[in-house]
């Protein structure tokens, strides 16, 4: 599996299985990347190899690490101390996924209208006047 930043300079691989697959409904994700919930595929860090790029890092608390393209500032992963051993992969730089989510996590701090998602009106494209 192969995935990449916004703008194609960093580039990864990973080799090996994807463990899990969540939404992430903390009040941490939602702030950090200003959206609702964040999806991310859990996967073993020692199985991430970055192939291209310069990556920078920013901690997001006390034991979270965010990992982003430093041209074009896309997220590509987390790490975090609670979870030694383990990446978050941001599901939106995987190349070709279409892997869904498995569980909803920190579902007590969950924006209560993300029930319904399924239900809005859907468009093909961007919404015109």
């Amino acid at each position: 599996m192969q995935g990449k930043c916004f703008c194609g300079n960093a580039t990864y691989k990973l080799e090996g299985r994807i463990l899990n697959s969540v939404n992430c409904h903390c009040e941490l994700c939602r702030k950090l990347n200003g959206s609702a919930f964040s999806t991310y595929l859990i996967v073993k860090h020692a199985d991430l190899t970055l192939v291209t790029g310069n990556i920078k890092t920013a901690a997001l608390s006390e034991r979270a690490v965010k990992h982003f393209c430093a041209d074009c500032g896309s997220p590509l992963y987390n790490l975090n101390q609670k979870y030694p051993g383990l990446a978050m992969l941001y599901l939106g730089s995987v190349e070709n996924m279409d892997t869904q989510p498995t569980a909803n996590i920190y579902c007590e701090s969950k924006l209560s209208w993300t029930d319904g998602i399924a239900k809005l009106a859907q468009f093909d494209q961007a919404l015109h006047k």
